[in-house]
């Protein structure tokens, strides 16, 4: 990584020399020739971002004049971008629907593909990510340091290949785009109405220009807390008789002599949930951002630019749990703990009574923190090389990393109760909980599962680009050609950590008394039997009063009343206390290097198109032709099993063909490195053609890629021995590939509307799943190879996308004429090629399923008010549900439909000074999923409202 960052950067400095050269001497041969560049500014319209009206006839603008499908936003003002999120402010676009985390957006789904299926980069690099996969955190990047956002919903042969959805390119602020000496502040008190708290949010922008203009800096930062609040209910696994979770029943002591009678009267399926789960989760969130941007412009014919992101994104939250079990497994008491069974008219269960030992409720300490650090630095030149041929080289290296050195906690403690309550029969979505008695400090809680994990990931990016264009002065009909070299290299490093054994206190230690533990040191003395458990007691400073209240407060029924929590470093010395060997080796996490691994990919990408622009019978057009060509190389390490090494021996010698290891299987395992790679070409063809000077028609067509899951090309393998089967990585996967094609009549009737439709389809060629790869034999053994394989079935999506806006300043009367409207409706279907209903790997598509993530329908609704000192804007936004998993304990899991309002509004106290007012979740909102029908609710969530009041200067 150290030589590739070394050899580029000396690449580029070698090129920005000899760029110099020339220059100097171009100079002294015609020290009055104008630059390209600066005709081109001559020629172009320039747009002053101020107010909502002129961001969006700026996004208007890069629509309308891109050869492309694209769509943009653009800030309102200096740090002022339209919603406090990126991610919620990229959900306003026709296509684009959102995910959120604790009530925040966070992930993008574009054109019904999500994840993977997007490329984010920053001003046109690809931007390093601390999500485990290819997808991109947008809540990491504070908006105050953007200038816009334009997603790219076509391909031209320069825009970085490796998003079948599309590309989001990020833009930030650069010094010459300001006249002089500019400066812009905020301040802002964000109020959580769950918390009740206020906390701070401040930014800054100050940028100059020196040297009569020739050279400009600029630096902007951004510091931002939050806390949240999130009440949630879970429920997991569902009785549906057409799934094989169709055992899944409750079961009556009915004569009540202490046993569950035989499977034949009392068995029956239930509505309610097996594990009944409610969550109070509180978190702190930090962010702290900045950029540096250069400019420095020594010639008419020269531009070096240096652009530098930072962010660094903390969260630290603890969700505090209370679960109860409603069926009977091996490990519950069960015996008797069911009564007052209430049937709904078809016969299934709705309501139960958990009693005696089969009142249990757990404690549950869960958490899941983020600290994160990302950047990104590059350096780029622009040399207008002669009136036809200009060259841009640019460098960058991005980086991104979340430590984790098993910072993440599941704790289970369990406690018990006289009587457990659980009522689906009502009309709300949730059951009616009750808790008799009333959880507190007092209840006896024993020590369960403990687990501590975290996989630390860093993921690195380094690119070098030329750029070419050539302007051929004297074609007619050429108007340019472009081309290009782009060589990249990205590495993700995963370290996992995790407890070797989470269930060592379980059971009053039972498992410490083993042979493999017997140089332990275990003091048994806090062992008692509660509720038919032998269980260490928790000691009285280890349970903490509940700290919240009013929960779920909005959501119709009865909840159980705020519980306990525990402190985990008071728990974690009590384990110290009965065996300080156990905590620190079993159950504090440590590292697992046979768990961890890094993929590194290498790309060398050339590009050529040319643009064409004429007439047809008098209607002028621009007609784009592209090619792309990729070599990727691929590289994965880490431990896997050496089949070579391998030996078996008979299980019981009366059964020879019953076999296991012969030693332990890590003996078995050594690290390893695979190597593959595969070539793409990818054509483009984009063609715009203007009917008016008002109306246009775009047709494109074009090949795109998207790479296989970083998850599924890392080094791993095992054997699962009863079933034969070889379960292995395979590096050697190869990219999703698919065509796609967009129609669409776009009409701009003014430079604040437009009444835009567009038509998409995208034939997805072949998709990443798990299936079988052939057999293979090991010490004698045959074995199935099961790997993720590229399926020989792929998909389609079709869709339609309708947009208007409008400014009404010309057709209202005052004071009506400062209103305005946003409007945009997103349909979007899906399907997959017929397949072999005997591919078990192939179930989820023969039940002809939507992809994951798709909402099928969306929309966006604002209106907008702008006048003299005063702006507002109220926005709804709604998606549609979606498919999150095709075989979730129960059924199928969906995300229900989800709308949310949200205001906003401003004034200007002076030219210098404004404030600000904004709400989000005006109407609070819940969001919730659910397995098969909204019956089965699996998770609920209520994130509360957030408003901002803030002030802002600028000179």
């Amino acid at each position: 990584m150290a030589g590739f960052n070394k050899s580029y950067l000396g690449l580029l400095i070698s090129s920005l020399l000899v760029v110099s050269s020339q220059t100097a001497v171009a100079q002294d041969a015609d020290a009055d020739t104008e630059s390209e560049a600066e005709t081109a500014s001559e020629n172009v319209e320039k747009i002053e971002v101020r107010g909502m009206r002129s961001s969006i006839k700026e996004s208007l603008h890069i629509k309308q004049n891109s050869v492309q499908v694209v769509d943009a936003i653009v800030a309102e003002d200096i740090g002022k971008f339209p919603d406090q999120n990126v991610a919620e402010a990229l959900q306003r676009i026709t296509g684009i629907t959102i995910t959120r985390n604790a009530g925040e957006g966070q992930n993008v789904t574009v054109r019904g593909l999500g994840g993977d299926y997007n490329v984010t980069t920053i001003n046109g690099r690809r931007m390093a990510s601390e999500h485990s996969s290819r997808d991109f955190n947008f809540d990491l990047i504070a908006s105050e340091l953007l200038g816009g956002v334009e997603v790219y919903k076509s391909p031209v042969a320069k825009t970085q290949e490796g998003g079948i959805g599309s590309v989001i390119n990020i833009k930030t602020r650069r010094p010459l785009d300001f006249d002089g000496l500019t400066f812009s502040a905020s301040a802002e008190g964000i109020y959580e109405d769950r918390t009740k708290e206020v906390t701070p949010q401040a930014s800054f922008l100050v940028s100059n220009t020196f040297l009569d203009g020739t050279v400009g800096a600029l630096f902007t930062a951004v510091y931002s807390e939050r806390t949240l609040r999130i009440d949630s209910y879970e429920g997991q696994g569902f009785y549906n008789a057409n799934t094989e979770d169709a055992d899944l029943t409750i079961r009556q002591d009915v004569d009540g002599n202490g046993e569950f009678d035989p499977y034949v009267d009392n068995e029956w399926g239930s509505i309610i949930p097996g594990y009944v789960r409610y969550g109070n989760k509180q978190d702190t969130r930090e962010r702290i951002g900045g950029s540096l941007a250069l400019q420095w412009l020594p010639g008419n014919d020269l531009e070096v630019n240096f652009d530098s992101i930072f962010s660094s994104y903390e969260t630290n939250g603890t969700e505090s749990q209370i679960s109860f079990v409603t069926y009977d497994e091996s490990w519950t008491p069960g015996i008797p703990g069911v009564k007052d069974v209430g049937f709904a008219e078809e016969g299934i269960v709705d309501s139960i009574v958990l009693y005696d030992g089969g009142a249990m409720a757990e404690l549950l300490n869960v958490s899941r923190p983020r600290i994160t650090e990302t950047y990104q630095v590059g350096i780029n030149a622009n040399w207008y090389a002669t009136d036809e041929l200009s060259l841009s080289f640019d460098v960058s290296h991005s980086s991104a990393k979340n430590e984790n050195n098993g910072h993440n906690r599941y704790i289970v403690a369990r406690g018990f109760v006289d009587e457990i309550s659980i009522d689906a029969s009502t009309d709300n979505l949730l059951p009616d909980v009750s808790v008799t008695p009333t959880l507190g400090r007092e209840t006896p809680f024993g020590a369960h599962y403990s687990y501590n994990s975290g996989t630390g990931i860093k993921d690195e990016v380094n690119e070098f680009r030329i750029d070419g264009r050539w302007q051929p002065l004297a074609s007619d009909w050429i108007s340019s050609v472009e081309f290009g070299v782009n060589i990249g290299e990205q590495t993700k490093t995963t370290s996992a950590n995790a407890s070797r054994n989470p269930s060592a206190f379980s059971n009053a230690g039972s498992q410490l008394s083993s042979d493999e533990y017997s140089d332990f040191s275990v003091d048994y003395s806090a062992a008692e039997e509660i509720n038919g458990f032998d269980l260490f007691r928790l000691p009285g400073s280890v349970i903490v009063d509940s700290d919240f209240s009013n929960f779920l407060d909005g959501e119709p029924g009865q909840h159980p009343s705020p519980w306990p929590r525990f402190d985990y470093d008071q728990l974690f010395s009590f384990y110290q206390s009965i065996s300080p060997e156990a905590a620190n080796q079993l159950i504090k996490a440590t590292p697992r290097p046979r768990d961890s691994y890094d993929v590194s990919e290498q790309t060398s990408a050339v590009y050529a198109s040319v643009n064409i622009e004429n007439q047809i019978m008098d209607f002028p057009f621009v007609l784009n032709i592209g090619v792309r060509a990729i070599e990727t190389d691929v590289g994965s390490r880490g431990f896997s099993l050496n089949p070579d090494l391998v030996r078996f021996v008979a299980a019981d010698p009366e059964e020879p063909e019953i076999i296991q290891f012969l030693e332990e299987v890590e003996n078995y395992q050594e690290q390893v490195e695979f190597e593959d790679s595969y070539t793409d070409v990818l054509p483009s063809i984009n063609f715009k053609l203007n009917l008016t000077d008002e109306l246009l028609f775009r047709a494109t067509a074009s090949k795109v890629i998207t790479r296989p899951g970083i998850g599924n090309l890392r080094a791993w393998s095992y054997l699962n021995i009863a079933e034969r089967e070889y379960h292995a990585s395979n590096p050697g996967l190869e990219p999703l590939r698919a065509n796609q094609g967009d129609l669409t009549l776009e009409w701009y009737f003014s430079d604040y509307g437009a009444l835009t439709a567009a038509l998409y389809f995208k034939d997805i060629e072949t998709f990443s799943t798990q299936g079988r790869n052939g057999t293979t034999t090991i010490d004698g053994e045959e074995f199935e190879i099961q790997s993720y394989i590229n399926s020989d079935a792929g998909g389609e999506i079709r869709g339609i996308e309708v947009a208007y806006q409008q400014s009404f300043n010309d057709i209202l009367p005052e004071p009506f004429d400062g209103l305005g409207v946003q409007l945009n409706y997103t349909y979007v279907d899906s399907g997959y090629d017929e397949v072999d209903e005997s591919h078990e790997e192939y179930d989820f598509r023969v039940r002809d399923l939507p992809f994951r993530g798709m909402s099928k329908r969306s929309y966006n609704a604002v209106l907008y008010y702008e006048k003299d000192r005063i702006q507002a804007r109220l926005a709804y936004n709604w998606r549609d549900k979606y498919l999150t998993n095709e075989d979730d304990w129960g059924g199928v899991r969906w995300q229900a439909a989800y709308g949310q309002l949200d205001f906003s509004a401003s004034y200007d106290v002076t030219e210098q000074v404004n404030v600000s007012l904004s709400a989000t979740n005006l109407t609070n909102e819940r969001g919730y999923a659910y397995i098969e029908n909204e019956d089965q609710i699996t998770y609920l969530y209520r994130a509360g409202r957030l408003i901002n009041l803030g002030a802002s200067y600028r000179f």
